[in-house]
C-alpha cells in the first residue's frame, strides 16, 4: 500500500508548497510589501454586526491620521471583490476598509430581505469616524471617502443621503467623497437623490456594457444589456449639472453646489469594474482629485502631507491575482493525488469496481462513430446553449414550445420499439427478440426521462425564493440544472444505443455498482472535499486571501450557507448524475489530456458558446442577442470554470473506479457547498 501513496504524496506536497507560495505572494501584494498592515475586524452597529478587512499604512495611526477610504461589494460577493481599490489605494497611503455588506460574508443577517445595502456604509462610514487615525478638520468634518460595486454602490449613495440628513443636526459631514461603481440611482428611493451630495466630490464609474444600469431614458421592456452612455442620460446629466446643449465629457471634474461631479465610462461590462485597469485607474484618479479638493476646502494642506503618493496610476492588484489564480489551479489538481490517496486505504479502496480491465482494455472507436459522435455531441451543445436562456429565465413561451416537441419523442420511442418487436416477431429470430426487448426498456427509459423533463418545464417556479430555497441568487442556476439534465439524459440515451451498435460494452452509462461501492464511493466523496476545505480555511485563516479569479473564488462557508447548502444538494445531484453519465459515455475510448478537455467541454461548452454568442452581438451591435438577460448571464460565467472541473472530474474518477458514484458525490457536495459560500443566504428555517 505504501508503494502506491509514493507518487500521489509526491504530487500532493508538491501542490501543497505551489498554494503556500503562492498565497505567500499574494498576501505580500496585498500587503504592500508590508508597508500596508491588512487585518480582519468586526465591529458592532445600531443594525448589526459588519466585518471587513482593515488597511492601515505605515505611518499612519492616532497621532498621525489619513484620508480614509470605506469600499463594498455587490449583490452575491463579499470584501474580497474590492482588493483593487483596497490594494491600489492603501498601498499610496489611504487608510482602506473593506467590508462585508449585511447579510454577506462574515457579517450579520438582516431580519428582511434586500434590505442589506441601504445601511451598510454608512454604519461603515460611522465606525471609521470615531477611530482617531481617521483625518477630520477642526470643525468635525470627516476626510472619509465611500466606495461600492452594484448594490454597493447603491449603499454608498444612500451614505452620503444619510450623512446629509446628519448633518441638518450636527453641522459637520463625515463622508467628504464617494464613488459610486456599476449603479446609478435608479434604487435609490429617496426624491431627488442627486441633490444629497452637496459640496462634496462625487463620482460615478458607468461601463458602456454594464448589464443592468445607465439607461433610464430606453422605452421599459428592451432590455440592459445594451451599449449606454450615462453622461448623455438625463439622470447622469442632472448628476453633473450639466445639459446635452453643455457637450459633458467623461472623465471631467465639474464643479456643483460647491462641490464636484465626474463620470468615467470604460468600456467594461458590470462585473468587469471589480476586475480592472481601466476601473482601478478611474479609481486612483477619483480619490487623487478628490480628495486634494476636500483638503483644500477644509484647510487641511496637501495629500503628500499626510504621505499619501500622488501622480501615478501604476498597479499592482492584479499580481495578486496571478498568484490567487495559481493557488485556485493548485487546488483544483490537489483532487485528484487527494482521491487516490484516499482510495488506497481501507473502506474507501472499496469505491473502486473489482475489475476494470473491459474499461482498460477499451478499443479505440472506428472512425465512422468518431465522425457521427463529434455530429452528436456538436448538436447536444448547440442545443444545451439554445436553451439556456430559457431555462434560466424560466421563458414560458420557449418551455411551452419544448414541451410540445418533448410529445414527439415520447411517440417516437414508442414507435422504434414497437417497429423492433414487429421485425422480430415476423423473423421470428431470438437474437433479435432480445435486442427488442433492450430497445424496449431503452423505450421505456427515454418515455420516462421525457415526462420528468416536460413536468420540470410545466412548473418552472418549483425552485423560487422562499425560506427554504433562501438563495435567491442561485435558484434560477439549479432550476437550469435540473431542465439540462434531463436535456443530457434524453440526449444521452437516445445517442449511445446508436454510437454503440454491435458492441457488447460493460457497464455503459457507469451506473453498475453494489451498495457497498456506492457507499465507499459517498466515504470517498466526502473526505476528499473535507480536505480541500480545510486547506481553504487554513489559507484564508493564515493569509487572508482565498483561491480566486475574476469573479470566481472558493471560500470557507458559514453555518446558514452550509444549510442552504444541504437543502439544494438533492438537485445538483440529479444534474452531476446526468454529467457524469454522459462523460462516461463519451469518453470511455479515449485517453489523456485530450480526453480531459472533452470532457470539459461536454459539460462547459454549451455555456462558452452562449456566452460569446451572446457577448458578441452586443460589443458588433450595442444590443445582446438577448438584451434582457442580464444577472443570469453573468452567474453563467462563474459556471464555466465549476463545469470544467466537474467534466475531468467526472472521467477522471470513473476511469479510476469503474463507475460515476464517486465523482457524483464529490461534484455535488464540493461544488455545491463553493457555490453557496460565495453568495448570500437569508433565511434557514422553514416556516
Amino acid at each position: 500500500m505504501f508503494k502506491n501513496w509514493l507518487k500521489p504524496v509526491k504530487w500532493l506536497v508538491v501542490l501543497l508548497i505551489i498554494v503556500v507560495v503562492s498565497s505567500f505572494f499574494a498576501s505580500l501584494v496585498q500587503t504592500s510589501f508590508f508597508s500596508v498592515k491588512v487585518e480582519a475586524i468586526t465591529f458592532e452597529t445600531e443594525n448589526g454586526e459588519l466585518a471587513g478587512y482593515l488597511y492601515t499604512p505605515r505611518g499612519v495611526d492616532d497621532a498621525n491620521p489619513a484620508p480614509a477610504v470605506i469600499l463594498t461589494h455587490g449583490y452575491l460577493n463579499n470584501k474580497e471583490m474590492q482588493e483593487v481599490g483596497a490594494i491600489e489605494l492603501s498601498k499610496r497611503g489611504y487608510v482602506v476598509l473593506a467590508i462585508d455588506m449585511y447579510d454577506h460574508g462574515d457579517s450579520s443577517k438582516m431580519n428582511a430581505a434586500f434590505s442589506f445595502y441601504a445601511k451598510s456604509l454608512y454604519d461603515a462610514a460611522q465606525y471609521m469616524y470615531d477611530q482617531d487615525y481617521v483625518l477630520k478638520d477642526v470643525d468635525g468634518n470627516g476626510m472619509i471617502g465611500v466606495s461600492g460595486h452594484s448594490m454597493g454602490g447603491f449603499s454608498a449613495e444612500y451614505a452620503v443621503i444619510f450623512d446629509e440628513m446628519d448633518f441638518a443636526t450636527n453641522g459637520y459631514r463625515k463622508i467628504a467623497t464617494s464613488l459610486a461603481v456599476g449603479s446609478d440611482f435608479r434604487y435609490v428611493f429617496v426624491a431627488d437623490p442627486t441633490t444629497y451630495f452637496g459640496p462634496r466630490s462625487s463620482g460615478v464609474i458607468a461601463a458602456h456594457y454594464d448589464q443592468f444600469f445607465f439607461d433610464n431614458d430606453s422605452p421599459a421592456g428592451t432590455g440592459s444589456v445594451i451599449y449606454k452612455d450615462y453622461v448623455t442620460d438625463s439622470v447622469g446629466l442632472t448628476f453633473l449639472g450639466k445639459t446635452l446643449a453643455d457637450d459633458p465629457q467623461a472623465g471631467t471634474f465639474y464643479p456643483l453646489d460647491g462641490g464636484q461631479r465626474v463620470i468615467f465610462t470604460p468600456d467594461e461590462t458590470h462585473p468587469q469594474n471589480t476586475w480592472s485597469l481601466e476601473s482601478g485607474k478611474n479609481t486612483i484618479q477619483f480619490f487623487e482629485e478628490a480628495f486634494t479638493f476636500q483638503l483644500d476646502l477644509h484647510n487641511l494642506g496637501t495629500l503628500e502631507s499626510y504621505g499619501i503618493s500622488t501622480g501615478s496610476t501604476t498597479q499592482t492588484w492584479w499580481v495578486k491575482e496571478a498568484f490567487t489564480l495559481v493557488s485556485l489551479v493548485a487546488l483544483f489538481v490537489m483532487i485528484f493525488p487527494i482521491f487516490t490517496l484516499v482510495t488506497t486505504l481501507p473502506v474507501f479502496n472499496k469505491a473502486h469496481a473489482k475489475d476494470l480491465t473491459l474499461l482498460d482494455s477499451a478499443t479505440p472507436m472506428p472512425t465512422e462513430k468518431k465522425y457521427l459522435k463529434f455530429g452528436v455531441v456538436t448538436i447536444a451543445s448547440l442545443l444545451s446553449a439554445f436553451y439556456i436562456p430559457t431555462f434560466m429565465d424560466r421563458a414560458s413561451v420557449g418551455l411551452l414550445q419544448l414541451g410540445e416537441a418533448l410529445y414527439y419523442v415520447i411517440a417516437g420511442a414508442v414507435v422504434v420499439a414497437i417497429a423492433v418487436w414487429i421485425a422480430a416477431l415476423v423473423k421470428n429470430d431470438p437474437k433479435l427478440n432480445k435486442v427488442a426487448t433492450k430497445v424496449t426498456f431503452g423505450s421505456l427509459v427515454i418515455v420516462f426521462v421525457a415526462l420528468a423533463f416536460r413536468w420540470l418545464i410545466t412548473h418552472p417556479t418549483i425552485i423560487t425564493d422562499s425560506n427554504y430555497w433562501g438563495a435567491s441568487s442561485v435558484n434560477t442556476i439549479f432550476y437550469w440544472a435540473l431542465c439540462s439534465a434531463a436535456l443530457i439524459l434524453l440526449i444521452t440515451f437516445i445517442a449511445a444505443p446508436i454510437l454503440n451498435h454491435g458492441e457488447e460494452i460493460e457497464n455503459v452509462y457507469g451506473l453498475k455498482a453494489t451498495p457497498v461501492q456506492v457507499g465507499a464511493s459517498f466515504l470517498t466523496a466526502a473526505a476528499v472535499t473535507t480536505g480541500l476545505l480545510l486547506l481553504v480555511a487554513i489559507i484564508g485563516w493564515v493569509f487572508l486571501t482565498d483561491f480566486r479569479f475574476y469573479t470566481y473564488a472558493i471560500q470557507i462557508f458559514n453555518s446558514s450557507q452550509f444549510i442552504a447548502a444541504l437543502r439544494y444538494m438533492p438537485i445538483i445531484f440529479v444534474y452531476y448524475f446526468a454529467a457524469a453519465i454522459s462523460v462516461h459515455v463519451n469518453t470511455r475510448n479515449m485517453k489523456g489530456w485530450l480526453a480531459d478537455v472533452f470532457a470539459a467541454f461536454l459539460l462547459a461548452g454549451p455555456v462558452v458558446l452562449f456566452l460569446i454568442y451572446n457577448y458578441w452581438v452586443l460589443y458588433q451591435t450595442g444590443a445582446a442577442a438577448f438584451p434582457t438577460f442580464s444577472l443570469s448571464a453573468i452567474l453563467c460565467v462563474g459556471l464555466v470554470p465549476t463545469l470544467s472541473v466537474a467534466g475531468i472530474v467526472s472521467r477522471r474518477f470513473s476511469q479510476k473506479t469503474g463507475n460515476i458514484w464517486t465523482s457524483v458525490f464529490f461534484n455535488t457536495l464540493f461544488f455545491t457547498l463553493i457555490t453557496l459560500a460565495n453568495t448570500i443566504v437569508y433565511v434557514i428555517a422553514v416556516s
